[in-house]
C-alpha cells in the first residue's frame, strides 16, 4: 500500500514538473519574441509591465518545478468545464487562423516549412493569448487551487496583473490610440474589426473571471 502511494506521488511530481517545464519554455520563447520582434513600432519602455507579468508567471512555473503542488485530478464542475472549453476554442482558433491567413499563404511559399513552423511556434503558439488559454484551460479543469499551491497562486496573480494592464490599455487606446503600434494604432478603425482582437479579449475575460474566482473563493467539490 505504502509503495503504491509513493509511486503515485512520484508520478504526480513527474507530471507536475513536465507541465511546468513545458510552459516555462513556451513563455520564455514568447518573452524573447515579445522583446525582440513584437510590434517594432512600440517603445520597449512601454512594454515593461507585461514583461514583468510574464516573469511573475514564469517564477510560478519554476516554483512548481522545484516544489510540485498542483493537483491534476479532474474537477467535475460545469462552470470550470465551460470556461476551459472557451479557452481551448480560443487556442485552436487563433492557431488555425494564423496558418490559414499567414502560414500557408505567405510564410510557407516564401520561407519554407522550417522557418514557417518556427515563426508559428514562437510568434503564435507561444503568444500569451494562445499559451495562456491552453495553460489555464488545462489548470481550470483540475482540482488545483491557489490556497494549496503557491506556484498556482503566483501564476494567477501574474496573469491577473497582465489582464488588468490590458483592460486599462484598451480604455486608453480607445481615447488616444496607441502611436506606433501596428495592432492598436487605429483602435476603432482597424483593431476592433480584427478576429484576433476578439479572440484575445475572450481569453482575457475568461482568465480574469477564473483567476479572481480562484484567488477569492477557491473551488468547491461538485458533481456533474
Amino acid at each position: 500500500m505504502k509503495t503504491n502511494i509513493l509511486q503515485n506521488k512520484s508520478k504526480n511530481k513527474v507530471l507536475n514538473r513536465a507541465f511546468a517545464i513545458s510552459f516555462a519554455l513556451i513563455i520564455l520563447a514568447w518573452l524573447y519574441y515579445f522583446i525582440t520582434s513584437w510590434d517594432p513600432g512600440v517603445n520597449q519602455g512601454e512594454l515593461i509591465v507585461p514583461q514583468i507579468c510574464f516573469l511573475i508567471i514564469l517564477i510560478g512555473l519554476l516554483i512548481e518545478v522545484w516544489k510540485p503542488s498542483l493537483d491534476f485530478a479532474f474537477h467535475l464542475d460545469w462552470k470550470w468545464i465551460f470556461i476551459s472549453i472557451i479557452l481551448f476554442a480560443v487556442f485552436i482558433s487563433i492557431n488555425s487562423w494564423w496558418w490559414i491567413v499567414h502560414g500557408l499563404v505567405n510564410w510557407l511559399p516564401k520561407y519554407g516549412w522550417q522557418a514557417t513552423i518556427i515563426e508559428w511556434l514562437i510568434g503564435t503558439f507561444a503568444m500569451e493569448t494562445s499559451s495562456f488559454s491552453l495553460m489555464f484551460g488545462i489548470l481550470f479543469l483540475t482540482k488545483s487551487v491557489p490556497q494549496k499551491s503557491l506556484s498556482y497562486k503566483i501564476m494567477l496573480i501574474g496573469a491577473l496583473l497582465f489582464e488588468f494592464f490590458l483592460f486599462f490599455g484598451y480604455v486608453q487606446w480607445m481615447t488616444s490610440g496607441y502611436p506606433g503600434s501596428q495592432y492598436y494604432g487605429d483602435f476603432f478603425g482597424s483593431t476592433i474589426f480584427q478576429p484576433w482582437f476578439w479572440l484575445d479579449l475572450t481569453s482575457e475575460v475568461m482568465i480574469t473571471i477564473g483567476a479572481l474566482w480562484l484567488l477569492v473563493k477557491g473551488k468547491v467539490d461538485s458533481k456533474l
